[in-house]
């Protein structure tokens, strides 16, 4: 390995690896947070800790596991014991949501992400490294009873340190990737970009998402994620932020989002949309008129949500970063006990090229927003034969909400 850049911990690390040690090496900066770096006769084993742990988990579980809800599963990720994060793991492999290959890959993308954090810590302050030796035999009969693999830590230790040094080249080595952006002054926002980014930047940048959680969302390298932005927040349009971790999903064999009202035979209608606001509309007419509801926001978790729930109807936004109606709708074909259920589509678009390809992708009928109560209960009354009193024509999602 080449070490021309090399930092003390990457030395220590290295160190380890060459003096084959095996167990657990726990590093801190100024702060209380401890990040965890485990191994096995000098090689990487896992990484754990550190900033935003269940976020990081999140981010894993969507790219190399898109089946599984993180808002809804039987999987602790808040686990106590022993190296709990790498039970996790081993779950997923047990219960072949994940195939090996794919685990390693996870375990190589949370290794680099948390020795990229440490280099960029290093930059700033002194770290201290402990370590906790333990006998081959009793470290692999612990909570990494289990060894996925052994990897080279050298390699990890390098692919972090090029991100790093790209990082710092690109002139971020102040903005952790940790951080959330936030729009700040939207009037002049919207005079200098364009009316199709001011929309994304009102939907995207909140401030409840990180640099690295948006990456992954729009599937774009958070290097040139992170580099568009800067320009925004040197002229004071927008903020970088630290906001706090998620919190683990609860176990939970039912999706708390189902509002059941009335009648539990009545039909269940999944609305899929990542605008919050949409969602809440949608929920409010819904369930006003008898029916329950499940909103599903994130795109890379809707189709496991809709074979666990399994709805009598469903809307679907075109729009959606990482994967759009189009694909979800023929995912959503391909199931054996969703592919009749009615699919409407929700777009700003109303052109040809549209409707052609929300009728080839296999969605039964279109309706394009704004939203409208008439159209959203007469829909549904077309496609499940519903008895519910038809709404007055006049009606509007204005005045009903206003």
């Amino acid at each position: 390995m080449n070490t021309q850049g090399s930092t003390k911990l990457s030395n220590k690390l290295i160190y380890f690896k060459q003096k084959q040690f095996t167990g657990q090496i726990n590093i801190q900066g100024n702060s209380h947070t401890t990040w965890r770096i485990y191994l096995c006769l000098g090689r990487l084993v896992w990484a754990d800790g550190g900033i935003h742990p269940y976020r990081s988990w999140k981010r894993l579980i969507d790219k190399y596991c898109p089946t599984v809800d993180w808002s809804n599963c039987d999987i602790d990720f808040a686990a106590k014991a022993d190296c709990g994060d790498y039970h996790v793991v081993k779950v997923l492999l047990e219960r072949e949501l994940i195939t090996r290959e794919q685990a390693i890959e996870l375990v190589k993308t949370r290794a680099t992400e948390i020795l990229f954090d440490l280099l960029q810590l290093e930059d700033k302050q002194q770290l201290r490294v402990n370590s906790d030796g333990a006998s081959t035999s009793s470290f692999l009969t612990s909570g990494l009873q289990m060894s996925i693999s052994l990897v080279n830590i050298e390699q990890v230790l390098h692919d972090a340190g090029q991100i790093w040094q790209v990082w710092q080249q690109k002139g971020l080595g102040k903005c952790s990737p940790n951080l959330a952006p936030v729009m700040r002054k939207q009037d002049r926002l919207r005079e200098e970009v364009s009316g199709i980014v001011y929309q994304n930047f009102l939907r995207l940048l909140d401030g409840q998402r990180t640099l690295r959680d948006l990456s992954s969302r729009m599937g774009k390298d958070v290097r040139k994620l992170t580099s568009s932005l800067i320009p925004y927040v040197q002229q004071s349009l927008l903020d970088i932020i630290e906001i706090e971790d998620i919190k683990p999903p609860k176990i939970s064999h039912e999706l708390s989002s189902i509002k059941e009202q009335g009648d539990l035979s009545k039909p269940l209608i999944a609305c899929i949309d990542d605008s919050p606001q949409i969602c809440k509309i949608l929920e409010q007419i819904i369930t006003k008129y008898g029916y329950r509801c499940v909103s599903i926001q994130e795109s890379l978790q809707a189709l496991p949500s809709l074979i666990k729930v399994n709805p009598d109807f469903i809307f679907l936004d075109i729009g959606m970063p990482i994967v759009n109606g189009y694909e979800i709708c023929n995912q959503v074909r391909r199931v054996g006990k969703l592919k009749h259920i009615p699919i409407v589509f929700l777009t700003g678009n109303d052109g040809i090229i549209d409707r052609v390809r929300a009728k080839v992708s296999g969605a039964d009928a279109f309706i394009t927003k704004p939203i409208e109560i008439e159209k959203i209960i007469s829909i549904i009354n077309k496609y499940l034969d519903s008895e519910s009193s038809q709404v007055n024509s006049s009606k509007s999602v204005s005045s009903y909400l206003g």
